[in-house]
């Protein structure tokens, strides 16, 4: 999957359009409920709701597609660790919705920059995390840590 040349997604039927030729590419795709990232730095012991800024909704499916696409999600509930090459390569597909201003989608470059910090703590984790329905039935510690994110949300 990849944003096409001189993609600019600035309106919200670009970003709609771009959501359903993306989710075509993912065989089986579900939406999750919810998902976000977070970067968990070298001396946690653990991931921590702390470590997770920007919790989505299924509202914001844009970057779910695009990350699922990177670590190859395509439903239910699910952690990936991420390397820098993969990081870089979700901004790359997700710069187009920089010219998007019509609602409060996060800023994809602060975005960034929390996340890439892997420059200054090359040892840290960055974990992409999807709750899917089963989401309360998961063991994984990014998804309980996920889950009680402080967003305005209870999952």
């Amino acid at each position: 999957m990849s944003a096409r040349p001189g993609d600019r997604w600035s309106t919200e039927q670009d970003l709609a359009d771009a959501c359903a030729r993306l989710s075509a590419e993912i065989p089986g795709w579900e939406t999750p409920l919810a998902h976000g990232v977070g970067f968990v730095p070298s001396n946690a012991k653990a991931p921590g709701p702390e470590h997770f800024p920007l919790v989505n909704t299924s509202a914001h499916s844009l970057p779910a597609l695009v990350m699922a696409s990177i670590v190859g999600h395509t439903s239910g509930t699910a952690s990936y660790r991420l390397d820098r090459a993969q990081l870089d390569e979700a901004v790359d597909l997700l710069s187009p919705a920089e010219a998007y201003t019509g609602h409060g989608h996060p800023n994809l470059w602060l975005w960034r920059d929390d996340l890439c910090r892997l420059d200054v703590d090359p040892t840290a984790q960055v974990i992409a995390v999807f709750l899917g329905r089963d989401h309360k039935l998961s063991g994984d510690s990014a998804v309980a840590a996920f889950r009680l994110a402080p967003n305005g949300r209870t999952f």
